[in-house]
Order: structure tokens, then C-alpha cells, then sequence
């Protein structure tokens, strides 16, 4: 007599896989305008996350893979005007970066998971540039360009996040006014200014930081010495800063 064909019984509810589950949560104002929508898979986000005011201006739009920011991101403050524009992948920046002041461009910077890595521009509110910076790994590398009005009035150079090497900074008109040697982001060497001619006018050591003598007149006295810094130098960080 042939033996019998094995049977098998269906599986238990508990084996089965669970089944994924989609939903799509929505908040409403008083007047019934839809103000926030998410989109979830097993109750994380996961999908396009939308906020907005009663009146429909929108204040952070998103998308997410679940739980974490994957995608496009759009942030508005106030309700309207745009603060930041972003990519990401794993909860982390990827990409370029925008970034927005009184709904004006003020900075784009560049991510690689999370970390600044490439050129970083800002901007003056009149949209002209005031600095070209580069990023290696989150930190600041290589040469550092300052403009206002379009004119360069600072050259740096860090490495690994700090100054090192010569900083050159120059007037508005584009003369050089000092120029500053920088050591693990402190002075150290011989600092110069320049008169209008481009000479040599007064000079200064230092080290570690420390100065180690008084600005020394090289040529010509040097106009307002005995006062503080020139003029032209002492509004160096306002020409900077635009």
C-alpha cells in the first residue's frame, strides 16, 4: 500500500509577515483648512510631510523614507518666505544647500551625509558675493576670498579649519592695506601694512599670537599710529561683512 501524501496545514496568523501599513494623518484649522499632512508606513513618516498656515501659506515642506528626511526640503519663516532649501538623504544634508535671509539668497553651501564638503558662497542682501569659502571634510580648506561691492578685501588661508599662511586684506579701491602670517590659526611672523603706494610702511612680530613689539614705522610714519589702526584697516570687518 503506497504511504500516504504528506499534508500540510496552513500557518498560524502569528507567522504571517504583517502587512504594511499606509495612512495618511491630517490637522485642520478651525475653518476647516487642511494645516498639516503626513504621510506614514507603520507610523513613521514616510512620504511628503506638508505644514501650513490657515490661510495656505506654506511653512515646511518635506519628504521623508522611514522616519528620516530622504528628499527635498523647503523651510519658510515667516509663513511664505523661504529660509532654507536643503536635499537629504538619511536624515542627513546631501547636495546643495540654500539658504535665505528676508526671502533673499544669503548663503549656498554644499553637503556630502551631512558634512560641508566643496564651495560655499554668501551673499549681500543686494545679491552680490561676499565670500568664496571651500570645505574639506566640515573644515575650512585652501584659500578664502572676501569681496564687498565686488571687490576683494580679504585673501586667507586656512588649513583643517584654521588660518595658516598669509592673510592679505585690501581696501575697497583693491590696494592691499596689512598683510598677516598666520600659524594653527594664530599669528605668528611678521605682520605689514602698506601705504597707498604699495610700499612697506610699519611692521609688527609675532609669536604663538603674541605680540612681541609695537607697530615699528619701516618708511614713513604711518598716519594715525599713535591712535589705534588706520582707518582703512579698522573698517576692514564692515567692508567684510557687506
Amino acid at each position: 500500500m503506497p504511504d500516504p501524501k504528506p499534508t500540510s496545514s496552513p500557518p498560524s496568523p502569528a507567522a504571517l509577515p504583517a502587512a504594511d501599513v499606509r495612512e495618511v494623518v491630517e490637522q485642520r484649522a478651525e475653518n476647516g483648512a487642511v494645516i498639516a499632512r503626513t504621510s506614514l508606513l507603520n507610523g513613521v513618516p514616510h512620504g511628503p510631510m506638508t505644514r501650513c498656515t490657515p490661510d495656505g501659506k506654506p511653512t515646511f515642506d518635506a519628504h521623508y523614507a522611514h522616519g528620516a528626511l530622504s528628499g527635498p526640503l523647503r523651510a519658510f519663516d515667516p509663513p511664505g518666505v523661504p529660509v532654507k532649501e536643503a536635499h537629504y538623504v538619511d536624515g542627513k544634508e546631501h547636495g546643495v544647500t540654500t539658504l535665505y535671509q528676508e526671502g533673499r539668497v544669503a548663503a549656498r553651501q554644499r553637503y556630502v551625509a551631512g558634512i560641508l564638503q566643496g564651495e560655499s558662497v554668501s551673499y549681500a542682501p543686494s545679491g552680490q558675493v561676499t565670500s568664496r569659502l571651500h570645505y574639506q571634510a566640515g573644515k575650512l580648506e585652501g584659500e578664502g576670498v572676501y569681496l564687498y561691492e565686488g571687490v576683494v578685501v580679504r585673501r586667507a588661508r586656512y588649513r583643517a579649519g584654521a588660518l595658516e599662511g598669509e592673510t592679505r586684506e585690501f581696501a575697497a579701491d583693491g590696494t592691499l592695506v596689512q598683510s598677516l602670517p598666520y600659524h594653527a590659526g594664530l599669528l605668528h611672523g611678521t605682520a605689514r601694512r602698506f601705504d597707498p603706494d604699495g610700499g612697506v610702511s610699519a611692521e609688527r612680530r609675532y609669536v604663538s599670537g603674541k605680540p612681541q613689539e609695537a607697530w615699528r614705522n619701516v618708511d614713513a610714519p604711518l598716519a594715525g599710529a599713535a591712535s589705534g589702526l588706520p582707518k582703512v584697516v579698522a573698517n576692514f570687518e564692515k567692508w567684510v561683512k557687506g
